[in-house]
């Protein structure tokens, strides 16, 4: 979290050199949505392109099954993102394209929790030795994105705004397993590489990361 946050700040201060020309335009600006919460900062480049960096965060629980284990999970998502936008007719709708990048070290850690006792391993119910099994995904510390939406609009008029987000980041989730010794001795490593398999599958299906956000402006 900390390498995003001063990746972040060495962003904006890239992005406020931008901005001797074009003082007038600065822009910061509130979100909240499938991120979590942000804040950013958006520099025109011109009447049809904009440059932004902001920073978003969110943490979660959320229980799942996979394989044969049922697992206790906390989503942490904490990243900064990148973009530039272009606005086919700024001065007709605020409707714009937007190309960029999520930087940050978002991940999913995992216990796998046992109600008798036992935990069913591809299929066949190994003691657990009083031991736990944890998982954890990590995405790509880099994730492309691809979106569309309104507002930030290089010719807008200074003051308060609104704005809509809609996209998607790309990046295959990694799986680790961590799986104790004991257990790994009963159940076989052809059979626990198997469970890592079925949570890598469903991990697998996060690899489109859905962006949806709105949010406030202030143009100064």
């Amino acid at each position: 979290m900390k390498k995003s946050l001063a990746v972040c700040a060495a962003a904006i201060g890239t992005l406020a050199a931008f901005a001797a020309p074009l003082s007038h335009a600065r822009e910061i600006y509130g979100q909240i949505g499938t991120e979590g919460v942000g804040i950013g900062y958006a520099e025109p480049l011109g009447t049809r392109d904009n440059l932004r960096a902001e920073f978003n965060g969110l943490k979660f629980s959320h229980d799942f099954d996979a394989g044969g284990l049922h697992y206790d999970g906390t989503a942490s998502i904490y990243h900064g993102g990148f973009y530039i936008d272009f606005f086919p007719a700024p001065n007709t709708v605020g409707f714009r394209l937007t190309a960029g990048a999520l930087v940050g070290g978002d991940h999913v850690d995992a216990t796998a929790t046992s109600m008798n006792g036992t935990y069913t391993i591809n299929g066949i119910a190994y003691p657990t030795f009083g031991q736990s099994i944890h998982a954890k995904a990590k995405f790509p510390t880099v994730r492309p994105y691809l979106g569309i939406g309104f507002g930030h609009t290089p010719v807008a008029q200074k003051g308060f705004s609104a704005f809509f987000d809609a996209g998607v980041a790309f990046g295959r989730p990694r799986v680790e397993l961590d799986v104790p010794a004991d257990i790994v001795a009963e159940a076989g490593q052809d059979n626990i590489d198997a469970e890592k398999q079925d949570l890598q599958d469903k991990a697998d299906k996060l690899r489109f990361y859905p962006i949806v956000k709105v949010g406030v402006t202030y143009r100064f």
